[in-house]
């Protein structure tokens, strides 16, 4: 518990924080495309991106900020000043926050097969003049990361100072400082072990096959309540069983039939699902999911051996877990520590003690925890 004292500093940390205020997306063409893991060539290649800082003359201040599943480009401010929320991670980008503004350059590129500007399944297919859709390549956490070291050295930035990330923005972090050790300072990799565990892919595969038979039996609006169905799935993953007592316990809905919603969990799953469909796409979702699984940094750098793909890593590194985390454990992330730490690395784990599951870091309640030691590890 927090004395009186430490809470009056929290509140005064938080009110000198600033806002970064309205921004506008970036967009690059690449008109030779990139060349995949796959061995296919994506061309031509769009790519979205958003900037919050001042890029310094010598460019030695930058961040790479890495997105989740359902993110995109746009972390931070709104786009224009009436609208309702502003980017996702703006609890920690700004003046004086985590990620401070006054003091670094950050960057957020949108992924690869995302529905938010960079290429992917939704883009027209110059060979068909359609949508990819399933014809569209896939992707892996590899060909996500080359994506983004294409718009840094086209903005003439080779080396950044750190790169961050939660979630699937975690396994973009984790694989930055495994494929380009000389150019990644500092990673902080949240919420995100050095491979998908069993459970991640099961999940996974449930939820793409909502999706592929919906398709399957009903077209476009099959796939869309399959990505409805599969968003549920993946939600609750991302919660605890605290989150949801909390939140719902087992309060009823009224006046319901028997096979309808009844209880105000369910009620708040549909809701969840619904305004999901309204900002993504049943076909980036599948491709996404499968970049989870096939992510493994022992297989695509150590042959198998995790400890020979983790001796690579020249970055200091901080792993930040949340102990009420299923989808990734904490466990997950100690494995990857204690063989850095083995191989004399600069790693560090903090366990952070939170009770809302895997989404703890875009949790404002878990902000006074993380933002310390977000900001002890880049201000150092």
């Amino acid at each position: 518990m927090r004395t009186q004292q430490e809470h009056a500093l929290v509140a005064d940390a938080l009110a000198s924080e600033g806002e970064v205020g309205v921004v506008t997306p970036q967009h690059l063409c690449f008109p030779e495309g990139i060349e995949l893991v796959c061995g296919q060539r994506l061309a031509p290649l769009e790519a979205v991106y958003e900037t919050y800082g001042t890029l310094a003359p010598d460019k030695s201040n930058v961040i790479l900020l890495c997105h989740a599943l359902s993110g995109g480009a746009h972390a931070a401010g709104k786009h224009h000043p009436n609208d309702r929320k502003p980017g996702w991670w703006d609890l920690y980008i700004g003046p004086n926050k985590a990620l401070d503004t006054n003091r670094f350059f950050v960057i957020c590129i949108n992924a690869l097969a995302s529905p938010y500007g960079t290429t992917s399944p939704l883009s027209i297919d110059p060979r068909t003049g359609k949508p990819y859709h399933l014809n569209y390549p896939p992707v892996c956490v590899t060909d996500w990361v080359e994506l983004e070291r294409m718009v840094l050295e086209h903005l003439g930035i080779q080396q950044v100072y750190a790169v961050v990330g939660g979630s699937t923005g975690g396994m973009r972090a984790f694989e930055w400082a495994m494929r380009y050790p000389e150019r990644v300072r500092k990673a902080l990799v949240i919420a995100a072990p050095a491979r998908s565990n069993p459970m991640v892919i099961a999940l996974n595969h449930i939820q793409r096959q909502t999706i592929l038979m919906g398709l399957k039996h009903g077209g476009i609006e099959g796939a869309n309540r399959g990505l409805m169905l599969a968003r549920m799935l993946g939600h609750i993953s991302y919660l605890s069983e605290y989150a949801l007592w909390s939140k719902f316990g087992r309060d009823t809905v009224p006046e319901t039939d028997f096979w309808s919603v009844t209880y105000q969990v369910e009620s708040y799953l549909e809701y969840k699902a619904t305004t999901f469909l309204q900002r993504f796409d049943p076909f980036c979702y599948l491709y996404i999911t499968r970049a989870m699984d096939n992510f493994d940094l022992g297989a695509t750098y150590g042959e198998g051996d995790l400890r020979r793909a983790l001796a690579r890593v020249q970055a200091e590194m901080l792993f930040v877990s949340f102990t009420s985390d299923w989808l990734f454990p904490p466990a997950g992330q100690q494995e990857a520590v204690e063989i850095l730490q083995s191989l004399g690395k600069r790693a560090e784990h903090v366990i952070i003690d939170s009770p809302w599951g895997h989404d703890s870091f875009l949790v404002e309640r878990v902000k006074p925890q993380l933002k310390p030691v977000i900001q002890r590890f880049l201000e150092s």
